[in-house]
């Protein structure tokens, strides 16, 4: 029999979470960005129940040992900012058709010394502004983030606590500094790779769908239905990514900036 490891036990947690099984329940449609090719539908099934997948080189570029869990942190190749990047811009949509004013990427104000805040650097940025997402008036902001529970320190700690402390890092960095120079309001939305979302990330997901739910005129729970799917899928495509994509680059091969001269040197 199987031994049940801790990350066996962690994925067996992170599918009994809301919108965790999503994708198996959605048709394959290429228009809403639900299908998945052989190769992301097999392993998205083996990560589900943590199995071993087939194919994947033994060295990462970055000169680590490459498993699975080391493919879901490496920055390297930019899996890992496209990953956080698509979750941001789909929100911000979302958010866009609720809200008249919503800004990506905004930029603080400048903090003053005496700021109770971690992050006091002049041109900090969030992810999304959006005036009056919950309170009329007020600037909302937002900031996404994508955390492996898989890892060797998430493994130390339940996935209630996981959340906890990513949501509690996110604001001493932020929280103090948007509440005293904005006057708004910070909520830190926090994923795991699968798309699962912690307490404070789905009460925001829950309002937004609301909000759509009453602009559209559809019934009370569809939006919700729909945006826990969408986002199940980007995390699932970006999963694969992670672990098939090529992280090698290509900086020494030249490329001509100027082909008419190009072609002259070279007698053409």
């Amino acid at each position: 029999m199987r031994e049940v490891t801790p990350p066996v036990k962690r994925v067996l947690e992170i599918i009994s979470e809301k919108g965790a099984s999503s994708w198996l329940n959605a048709l394959p449609l290429k228009a809403q960005g639900f299908a998945l090719n052989k190769t992301e539908f097999t392993d998205a099934l083996n990560l589900r129940y943590f199995r071993e997948l087939r194919g994947l080189r033994s060295d990462c570029p970055c000169g680590q040992k490459f498993t699975v869990t080391h493919a879901l942190n490496c920055k390297r190749g930019g899996f890992v900012h496209m990953r956080h990047d698509s979750i941001r811009d789909l929100l911000a949509k979302l958010l866009s058709r609720v809200q008249n004013d919503v800004e990506t990427e905004p930029q603080l104000l400048p903090t003053p010394e005496e700021t109770a805040s971690e992050n006091t650097a002049d041109g900090a940025r969030l992810d999304i502004r959006a005036r009056g997402f919950w309170r009329n008036g007020q600037h909302a902001f937002f900031d996404v983030r994508v955390f492996n529970p898989l890892s060797a320190t998430s493994l130390k700690s339940s996935l209630k606590l996981c959340y906890s402390n990513q949501e509690r890092e996110k604001k001493r960095a932020y929280n103090n500094r948007v509440m005293q120079n904005e006057g708004g309001t910070f909520t830190p939305l926090v994923f795991t790779v699968f798309g699962t979302a912690s307490r404070e990330c789905s009460n925001f997901l829950k309002t937004l769908s609301m909000k759509l739910d009453t602009k559209t005129e559809d019934k009370n729970e569809d939006a919700i239905c729909w945006l826990r799917c969408k986002l199940s899928f980007l995390c699932i495509k970006h999963l694969g990514m992670c672990v098939r994509g090529s992280r090698t680059s290509n900086k020494n091969l030249y490329v001509s900036n100027d082909f008419a001269n190009d072609i002259a040197d070279a007698r053409l």
